[in-house]
């Protein structure tokens, strides 16, 4: 029987859905009239030019304020700010950090290219890292835990942060895809040491590319600072310091170049002022559909307060009712799938094969006897579990009320026809 059969006849959605794309849909004349300003100002460099460049600065200071934390960097990229992180806490050879196998390859990418061990652990049904498993992959070389926040759930901070501080251990706390969701009352991005952004097209704000360190620790920001700016420490970021011996050149190291412009800043900034916009709509529309099933028996929707609603992701007792149900929405006209691409890395290459630039590098190169037992998907047996027994519907502020109906129709329809005796 096809799956259009087993869904029940006519489909319930033929027409075309809004993007769930999140602030790239709403891009539009303010992100212009920002852009206009440092046109007017020709000075796209964030730290001079011909005229006074402040877009930059004023979105750190915006940030400082929303996350109520002491400092906050701009940056080219989400993988850079975590490039930064690694750098701020002082990670590298021999030192194993600990993330979970379900992420994106910016998280092991970051570790590598210090030369350090990433040690996988599984996720639990919130989809993020699973604390049990956190506690049990560390050993005395474990300096730190990325905490990844996937597609607007939190992870269990106060069990993750508890095992960390027990054992000594910095949180990196990765929000690229949860920037505004919260944790108990808290935003997320002030629990970790150093904290992350990512301004990618795919995240709830963007300027195509861009990121953001957020910390408390004065001297983890200058690390950070020196790294993404070839070792300087300029005097924006001087003036910002209580310890200002920090700043002294002998002090400097070896950085790369990863500066935010002045174009991405003011893109960011008109962003920055929908975010409020964006998730509103997103948890307005996530709570219909939350509301609605709160009594099915046959699957439940992921869901922690503080959730930034921009996906509806369904539990499923079984891999197989998950693939069922998943095959016979997309016959009713629904897009299936979250907006982001991670995946079980255990999986993927270059993490099978433990390729870096050059052969020599630490972790893996000669010489080094980095332990890589843990790099089979075998390591982290509840990961592919979880995830095979999960179905996901994106949603994008342009969602109306007449979409998620017709989300919430087609849902009901394939419950009853599954489980309720319907037709097919």
């Amino acid at each position: 029987m096809d799956k259009l059969a087993i869904s029940g006849g006519i489909p319930v959605r033929v027409k075309p859905w809004p993007t769930s794309m999140l602030g790239a849909s709403l891009i539009g004349e303010e992100e212009l009239n920002e852009l206009r300003d440092v046109v007017a100002e020709k000075s796209p460099f964030r730290f001079y030019g011909l005229g006074n460049p402040a877009k930059t600065a004023t979105l750190e200071k915006e940030l400082k304020d929303y996350f109520g934390c002491k400092f906050a960097l701009a940056v080219s990229s989400g993988s850079a700010a975590l490039v930064c992180a690694v750098a701020a806490l002082g990670l590298g050879p021999g030192d194993e950090v600990i993330l979970s196998a379900f992420t994106w390859y910016s998280d092991y990418n970051a570790l590598v290219n210090f030369g350090v061990l990433p040690v996988f652990a599984d996720i639990d049904e919130s989809l993020d890292l699973d604390p049990a498993d956190f506690a049990r992959k560390i050993t005395p070389r474990t300096k730190a835990v990325i905490v990844v926040h996937f597609q607007g759930g939190a992870a269990r901070m106060d069990e993750i942060c508890r095992i960390a501080r027990a054992h000594d251990i910095k949180i990196i706390e990765d929000c690229a895809q949860a920037l505004g969701g919260g944790y108990k009352g808290a935003r997320l991005g002030t629990f970790g040491d150093v904290s992350i952004l990512s301004f990618q097209v795919h995240k709830v704000l963007t300027a195509g590319e861009g990121g953001a360190l957020l910390t408390n620790h004065e001297e983890y920001f200058v690390r950070a600072v020196r790294y993404h700016d070839l070792g300087l420490v300029r005097s924006y970021f001087t003036e910002q310091l209580a310890d200002q011996s920090l700043a002294d050149a002998q002090k400097s190291f070896a950085g790369l170049q990863f500066r935010m412009s002045e174009l991405q800043g003011a893109f960011l900034l008109a962003q920055f002022r929908k975010l409020d916009q964006i998730l509103g709509r997103c948890r307005l529309l996530h709570q219909k559909v939350r509301d609605h099933f709160s009594q099915n028996q046959h699957f439940r929707i992921r869901y922690t307060d503080g959730d930034c609603g921009i996906a509806i992701f369904l539990l499923f007792a079984t891999a197989g009712e998950a693939d069922q149900f998943r095959k016979c929405l997309e016959a009713e006209g629904i897009q299936v799938g979250a907006a982001s691409a991670c995946s079980n890395l255990l999986q993927q290459y270059p993490i099978k094969s433990q390729k870096l630039v050059h052969d020599a590098l630490p972790p893996f190169g000669s010489g080094f006897a980095a332990n890589i037992s843990g790099f089979s998907p075998e390591s982290c047996p509840n990961t592919n579990l979880i995830l095979g027994r999960y179905l996901a519907i994106s949603i994008g502020p342009q969602f109306t009320d007449e979409d998620v109906m017709d989300i919430i129709t087609a849902i009901d329809k394939v419950d009853a026809n599954l489980y309720q005796g319907g037709p097919g």
